[in-house]
């Protein structure tokens, strides 16, 4: 697997071995769900959707030149597959992508804990509202969004809530105390949370399903009575 180092190698293990995301959640979703991939690093995630369900729509988003050749590579045996170089912003145009102090792990437009403030690059900016809702009327739907985008999040508020409402499966690392609360909000009527992983009160991994999804899936993992014993 291109693009593998001493800091991410262990981030991409969890993730191959299912233990980042529950990857069952698609499974209400059939066998070509449209899956948007946003902050997809050198493909890992969109690796092991490809493995789960070689027909699904792979829309995989990355900014870092390095990481989008490795991302490349690393799906170039795989059909179905729409690579994006760009940021996710609120517009469209250019954007300084920051240094993250760990090798390419947390590159990002905004500056913090985890990224310097020297500027790494300038790349393509794409409006996030304008990018799903373009994805949207390409493939008629998107079934998966998955975000790890090192703040830029942020700008998922700012779509309406008609186009979240749709997507079966929300996969979410957040970094900022103040996002997660309104999203929940926003996707209150739809989705609800079926697993969270709060580290921090600014930083966790939440994953949301909505809400018919959700019967079904506890319907496929419905516990039923063991037979009694007929000797």
């Amino acid at each position: 697997m291109k693009g593998l180092t001493r800091y991410n190698i262990k981030i991409v293990a969890e993730v191959l071995s299912g233990a980042s995301y529950n990857f069952q959640l698609m499974d209400p979703l059939g066998s070509r769900p449209v899956i948007v991939d946003c902050g997809a690093n050198i493909g890992s995630f969109s690796l092991v959707c490809k493995t789960r369900l070689p027909d699904c729509q792979i829309i995989a988003v990355e900014p870092d030149q390095d990481l989008f050749d490795a991302l490349k590579e690393n799906l170039s045996h795989h059909e179905s597959v729409l690579l994006v170089q760009a940021a996710l912003t609120d517009r469209d145009g250019t954007i300084s992508l920051k240094s993250g102090k760990n090798d390419g792990v947390s590159n990002s437009i905004f500056t913090g804990e985890m990224v310097s403030e020297a500027s790494l690059s300038t790349v393509e900016s794409k409006a996030m509202n304008g990018f799903l809702a373009d994805i949207k009327e390409r493939y008629q739907r998107i079934d998966v969004l998955k975000m790890d985008t090192e703040g830029a999040e942020w700008f998922l508020l700012d779509t309406p809530d008609s186009m979240l409402s749709d997507i079966g499966v929300i996969y979410m690392e957040f970094h900022s105390a103040d996002f997660f609360p309104r999203l929940c909000n926003k996707l209150n009527e739809t989705h609800v949370i079926h697993e969270a992983k709060i580290r921090f009160p600014h930083r966790g991994e939440v994953a949301w399903i909505r809400k018919d999804l959700l019967a079904a899936e506890q319907k496929n993992y419905e516990i039923r009575p063991a037979a009694e014993n007929q000797g």
